[in-house]
């Protein structure tokens, strides 16, 4: 069955939304489904490239999206209705069997504009945190507009379908946000030598920086450690700093002089994550929400010793003692004390990161991503009625 799928994002910056969406588009061939990326015009650049790299079409429109930022916001309501119109427009032109509609709860112009164009329509879900209005606004347009649901983890589920009753009804399953272990491979990846040439042992974080990862709780873990392991440790924030979080950006700016965290370094974003993890020892998640963390499945992968606030799916596929260790949010002692039990056995560091890696070929790798979003399209374009049914393995699937 060839399926025509239109993949609509209005944010056009390259983080984990985005780096599936190139993903899968690329796996999805094989199973005869043609995607198209539809994404924004602007702030792009990054995604574009990943696009090409995949060799996934992509058009680019004039769309905004929903932010705090009040020039943005203006335009995000003021152009509403023509992005509206030019989204259905082209839907309708290129014939489309379903509008995928990535990004979360808030992407409201890709369902109405789907369905005014006949289209089925799947609404990607991939938060834990939202404001209460937007997911008021999501329940009303998704009971009614969205015939399909992908929710990126149990607890996604849990936030949307099952507290706000939107799934009774319509097919809702269950996908997380894939790594390509092939490619995340530690035995084909060289270190990144501005990480690798530091002496000591390097814990690093990577994400977009922004108030929902916690940096600051990473920055006490970091000055906690500093008293037990003078000189031994430098610490990496790796992640772009977007405008948008000019304020949170100096916060932390702030905290690092004020504890006088000399080692520790925002290092800026990275056009191979895979290098600056085989560049380090211990990756650490100081998430205060997260879904499905794509950085954390790759530091899986790319077997590094994990300690992790237990947000998410995190806990569904690192197990606390076994192959990580998991931490309440918002405690920098417990995420100080167990990665202080990393810094000081080598051998725990390694057999941890080995059991992570087969934990997420067994569970996350794209091979097994791609066949469950084959298999939602095509629950959704035979119009089968699931009645909230969602698969559960380990994978959630």
């Amino acid at each position: 069955m060839e399926l025509k799928v239109a993949n609509v994002i209005e944010d056009g910056r390259l983080a984990g939304p985005q780096v599936r969406i190139a993903m899968v588009a690329g796996q999805l061939r094989r199973y005869q489904i043609d995607t198209t990326v539809i994404y924004p015009d602007f702030d792009n650049t990054l995604f574009k490239h990943r696009l090409e790299a995949m060799g996934v079409l992509g058009i680019q429109l004039p769309i905004h999206r929903l932010t705090r930022q009040k020039k943005d916001l203006l335009l995000y309501f003021l152009c509403f209705g023509y992005e509206l119109w030019l989204l259905t427009r082209l839907f309708r032109k290129a014939g489309f069997d379903i509008v995928h509609v990535s990004g979360g709860a808030w992407q409201y112009k890709g369902v109405i504009a789907g369905k005014l164009a006949g289209c089925k329509v799947v609404w990607h879900l991939n938060d834990t945190s939202m404001l209460g209005i937007i997911r008021m606004i999501f329940r009303g347009i998704a009971k009614w507009w969205a015939d399909g649901l992908i929710v990126a983890g149990s607890r996604v589920r849990q936030y949307y379908v099952n507290e706000l009753g939107v799934g009774s009804s319509k097919p809702v399953i269950e996908i997380q946000a894939p790594v390509d272990c092939s490619h995340f491979d530690p035995q084909s990846v060289v270190p990144d030598k501005r990480i690798f040439e530091i002496e000591g042992l390097k814990i690093i974080s990577v994400g977009n920086v922004n108030p929902l990862k916690g940096l600051e709780y990473f920055l006490s873990m970091a000055a906690l450690l500093n008293q037990e392991h003078k000189g031994e440790l430098h610490f990496f924030i790796v992640g772009p700093h977007w405008s948008s979080q000019r304020a949170y950006l100096k916060k932390l700016e702030y905290i690092k002089a004020e504890k006088n965290l000399r080692n520790v370094s925002f290092y800026g974003s990275s056009s191979d994550v895979r290098r600056i993890h085989k560049a380090a020892d211990i990756y650490v998640c100081s998430s205060l929400a997260e879904a499905s963390p794509l950085s954390v499945w790759e530091a899986m992968a790319m077997e590094k010793a994990i300690v992790a606030t237990d947000v998410g799916d995190i806990s569904r596929f690192i197990t606390h003692g076994e192959n990580g260790y998991i931490v309440a949010v918002a405690d920098p002692a417990a995420l100080a004390y167990y990665v202080g039990k990393l810094v000081q056995d080598p051998d725990l560091r390694k057999r941890f990161g080995k059991k992570a890696r087969l934990a997420a070929l067994m569970n996350l790798d794209i091979s097994n991503v791609a066949r469950k979003h084959v298999e939602a399209y095509r629950w959704v374009a035979e119009g089968r009625g699931l009645k909230n049914r969602v698969r559960r393995t380990a994978g959630g699937y």
